[in-house]
């Protein structure tokens, strides 16, 4: 009863899977040799394809995960770039600002030196500049100095007068005079007033009158009000001119 069970069972499945059916039945026909040739089988292939190749899955030439990673390096370095880029452009300005400051220096102080030299004519020296070289190797000249001659002419105080007067006019004659500038130009008021007074002792010692003895006080006293204004004014604008930490302007240095 149980063989005849089967059979039913298994015609059951014959009928509806015909190609199943007949493997298995001749499976059960030939034993192992007929189980070996279901191997071949076209339902074999179906069930399994891809039977009999190397077996090898293919896989992608690069992740997304790869692919974000170079992303990300690309930009970092693009970012870098643009650092180094503002960096250059920067330093670049502040290059040409430099040169740019230092020339209108240069400018300033040869101007500025040339006048003391051109209106001191015999009583001025040689003119002397410091320089400083830029960030494009240059030298520009950033101070200088003019040795004027301020001595009296001994025993003649017309002469003094006269060579004083220039002087003064050689020590004012930048457009801006320094505060150095200012104090050569009082000096030489101080030394004016003493030829005048000088001038005004010859002149009573030549004279016994008394108009010209009253000349001789109105002209010392003229002389020493042009003294006190020329220092008054050397002390303001050397006040001014001296702050805490600021640099030296070009200057008339005074030699005897």
């Amino acid at each position: 009863m149980n063989n005849l069970g089967v059979s039913s069972v298994f015609s059951g499945i014959a009928a509806a899977y015909p190609r199943v059916a007949g493997a298995a039945a001749a499976a059960s026909a030939s034993g192992p040799a007929a189980t070996a040739a279901t191997a071949t089988s076209p339902i074999a292939q179906e069930v399994v394809p891809g039977a009999g190749q190397s077996g090898a899955l293919p896989t992608n030439a690069a992740s997304p995960s790869d692919e974000s990673a170079a992303d990300s390096q690309a930009e970092q370095q693009a970012q870098i770039q643009r650092q180094l880029s503002q960096v250059e452009a920067e330093l670049l300005r502040v290059r040409q600002t430099e040169i740019r400051e230092l020339a209108s220096r240069d400018r300033e102080v040869r101007t500025h030196e040339q006048a003391h030299k051109a209106v001191g004519g015999q009583y001025a020296g040689a003119v002397s500049y410091s320089y400083e070289r830029g960030p494009d190797g240059r030298l520009y000249a950033v101070g200088g100095s003019v040795a004027i001659d301020t001595a009296p002419v001994p025993g003649d105080p017309a002469a003094t007068l006269q060579k004083l007067q220039q002087v003064q006019r050689a020590a004012l004659a930048p457009a801006q005079p320094s505060a150095q500038d200012i104090a050569v130009a009082a000096q030489a008021a101080q030394a004016m007033a003493q030829a005048r007074g000088e001038l005004a002792t010859e002149t009573v010692d030549a004279s016994t009158g008394e108009d010209d003895a009253a000349t001789v006080i109105r002209d010392r006293t003229a002389a020493t009000a042009d003294a006190d204004k020329s220092l008054a004014v050397y002390r303001q604008v050397s006040a001014a001119d001296s702050p805490a930490g600021g640099s030296a302007s070009p200057s008339v240095q005074t030699w005897a």
